[in-house]
């Protein structure tokens, strides 16, 4: 009886009589998810999101190539304003005498001063400036106490300082390491005609074969390439305050730099962006060949590192919220371009998310810096081509954060 009985009764494991138990076999069993399966999932998503990015910065370099385009070099007949020359300097002791000599050398014909600031230089440069203005009537010297408080920006209040005494009407900026052509001054001033009270003249940096030099070369051409293309569109987006020139009453109607003195940059792009909401303001761009400055390059990548950073330091901080979102997914591009090679190679990311999107961006770069470097008279420097392309990505990576959390320093 009890033999039939046992026969009868389905045998039963200790495992099925707990039904948790089916439950952590079958979890035991189940493979472990993949990067690959959750791209099964966002890969529609993603592959929107990085075409995107990539279409929109082909379409901000398209913008740039038709402006670019469309930059001729003047032909008319040239205006001659009187014309403040303003030159900020601090610690300088090495670029001064140089830069003071080119500037005496102005073939200049109407009405011209040069006003150079020392801005507490704790060097030679402040002996260096007394001693050639002493023997050189045009120049004067402005000297800021030493006492000064320290602000974000001791640049702009340099220039602000002397811009309040300039006696002419036309204020026209430079770096204290630049080096103007013998007819710098004639052909920036000459453009002041038919109603123009902005332009941006180009320049480039000098420097060895040092690949620190070659990208800076490069990438320079490409930042007075995108000034040229903004002025000439009548939308200046970025500017450059080694030669820029502008109306003195047309800076003191915007207010000066205002705010943006407590910023640490801005003495240029942010100045003329408040300048443009000015009713019947003009802009042009300067392709005169005289016009071109040349700048000195720093020497080392940590000095270039530093330089960008300032550079990038107000990204945040522009008055137009378009404007800032249209930089933060540029850098988000960017950011993009830098870890993709990676998530191909460890995170199972389609390859196709990689190159499509890197690819475009030399394409495109490699057909504006041509067209620049034709228009600018600079073919050799399209030569480091490659590897400063691929430099800039993790440049700019890494630049922009350092930037915006203050990890820099002025000299």
């Amino acid at each position: 009886m009890s033999g039939k009985t046992t026969e009868n009764i389905p045998h039963t494991s200790e495992c099925e009589a707990r039904p948790h138990c089916s439950l952590l076999t079958a979890r035991a069993s189940s493979p472990e998810p993949r990067a690959s399966d959750l791209f099964t999932i966002f890969r529609p998503m993603g592959g929107i999101i990085v075409a995107s990015l990539t279409a929109l910065y082909a379409l901000l370099f398209l913008f740039f190539i038709i402006g670019l385009v469309r930059t001729h070099r003047y032909k008319g007949p040239k205006a001659t304003p009187s014309v403040s020359v303003v030159v900020p300097m601090r610690n300088e002791e090495e670029f001064a005498q140089r830069t003071l000599e080119a500037l005496a050398e102005q073939d200049y014909t109407g009405e011209w001063e040069v006003i150079c600031v020392d801005d507490r230089s704790t060097d030679s440069t402040r002996e260096i400036l007394e001693k050639f203005a002493a023997t050189h009537p045009r120049f004067r010297v402005l000297s800021l106490p030493a006492d000064l408080p320290q602000i974000a920006s001791p640049k702009k209040r340099a220039l602000e300082s002397a811009f309040k005494i300039a006696k002419n009407e036309v204020l026209l900026t430079m770096d204290a390491d630049c080096i103007p052509r013998k007819s710098w001054i004639t052909a920036m001033a000459g453009r002041f005609v038919d109603g123009v009270s902005i332009v941006q003249g180009p320049k480039q940096n000098n420097g060895t074969r040092s690949m620190p030099h070659l990208y800076q070369k490069l990438e320079t051409l490409g930042y007075t390439a995108m000034e040229a293309a903004g002025f000439s569109l009548g939308h200046p987006i970025v500017a450059s305050a080694a030669c820029l020139a502008y109306k003195k009453d047309l800076f003191f109607q915007v207010g000066g730099f205002g705010d943006l003195i407590n910023l640490s940059s801005g003495d240029d792009d942010m100045l003329i962006h408040k300048m443009m909401k000015v009713p019947g303001t003009k802009v042009c761009y300067n392709l005169d060949k005289d016009a071109v400055i040349e700048t000195a390059p720093v020497h080392t990548w940590k000095q270039l590192f530093n330089q960008r950073a300032r550079w990038s330091s107000n990204g945040t901080n522009y008055e137009s919220k378009a404007y800032i979102l249209l930089l933060t997914l540029i850098y988000t591009y960017y950011i993009w371009m830098f870890v993709s090679p990676w998530c191909v190679l460890f995170l199972d990311f389609p390859w196709q998310w990689c190159v499509f999107s890197i690819l475009p961006k030399i394409v495109v770069d490699f057909v504006f810096l041509s067209i620049a470097s034709w228009k600018l008279h600079s073919k050799r420097r399209m030569f480091a081509f490659l590897p400063v392309e691929l430099i800039q990505i993790p440049m700019i990576v890494f630049c922009v954060p350092a930037g915006i959390t203050g990890m820099f320093r002025w000299k």
